[in-house]
């Protein structure tokens, strides 16, 4: 069990439900033939801000004192704006120069003051900036609060999976800092769901899959460039990789070839548009990664912030 190395207080999960989406479970038939076994895609793009990661900013940014930062290549710096604009509190939001324009508009948009710096600095700015200001620093997935949004989401899939078991079920979730898949995978175990977890990374940045071979969190230098934008972190969580490395679950790696037809899929079967990196989860489903003792998949689609259909692959 994994529940000594996080304690989720319940009025915090009880705060982020009254504040966030219970996203829909979408499924279709063509997909499933597609595949060849029951697929549920849990649709975090109809999330608030567009991605899970509005469910941890809203505990996060109550829980700041007097303004929070945060630093994030689109999806945490969007939903940190808008959870900030929300419960009315101020808010620097610290954006890599290579961030989508899409997303970077998005971000603008929120009402937040914004600084561009380089990607490599993103970190060590956010960082002298909440000292500068005597702000909170919030991180995308070191903070405690990210992965506690993440249960909430990890616990709707609970809730789905207990009230119609199959024979064996497969939870499928991308991993970058690995607070989603962290938050996931923590919210199934603590409520006895035994079904396989996959953890997905992008093959060129395999942080988890490095982590685990040496025992502990390290630096990896990609292999390569991904158009995951949003899982391009060098490193997994320091508690992410705890929570996961006592959860038992499995990971794989997959390739933008099969993240672009993924997408594709996900569009013309469930009427979904993902981002690249929302679309890594089925990816791996597409590529054959997950076993096939698991009869019933429930893959989490976990970011949808794009502009139009060519912007998604």
């Amino acid at each position: 069990m994994v529940g000594h190395l996080f304690k989720v207080p319940l009025d915090d999960l009880e705060f982020i439900s009254r504040r966030v989406l219970e996203t829909p479970m979408r499924s279709s038939s063509v997909l499933d033939a597609r595949i060849g076994r029951t697929i549920h895609i849990k649709d975090e793009t109809a999330q608030r801000s567009g991605s899970f990661k509005f469910r941890g900013a809203i505990l996060g940014v109550r829980n700041a004192g007097q303004g929070v930062v945060a630093a994030g290549a689109g999806n945490f710096p969007i939903a940190v704006g808008l959870a900030a604009r929300a419960l009315d509190k101020p808010a620097c939001l610290v954006i890599p120069n290579d961030a989508p324009a899409f997303k970077r508009a998005q971000v603008e948009e929120t009402g937040a003051e914004i600084k561009v710096t380089e990607r490599s600095d993103l970190a060590d700015s956010a960082r002298m900036e909440a000292q500068k200001r005597g702000w909170r620093n919030l991180h995308a997935f070191e903070s405690m609060e990210m992965i506690a949004g993440s249960y909430t989401l990890g616990s709707e899939i609970a809730a789905a999976i207990q009230k119609n078991r199959a024979a064996s079920d497969a939870v499928v979730v991308a991993c970058g800092g690995g607070g989603l898949a962290a938050g996931v995978a923590l919210a199934l175990r603590s409520r006895s769901i035994d079904a396989a977890i996959y953890v997905v990374e992008p093959e060129t940045h395999q942080r988890y899959a490095r982590a685990r071979a040496i025992r502990m969190p390290v630096r990896i230098n990609p292999s390569g460039d991904t158009i995951c934008d949003a899982l391009q972190s060098r490193q997994i969580g320091t508690r992410a990789f705890e929570v996961l490395e006592q959860s038992d679950v499995r990971v794989c790696a997959v390739g933008d070839r099969l993240v672009r037809k993924a997408s594709g899929l996900l569009r013309e079967t469930c009427d979904i548009r993902v981002e690249p990196s929302g679309a890594l989860a089925m990816a791996a489903v597409l590529g054959g990664a997950i076993g096939r003792e698991s009869d019933r998949l429930w893959v989490i689609a976990c970011g949808g912030n794009i502009q139009s259909p060519d912007d998604e692959c």
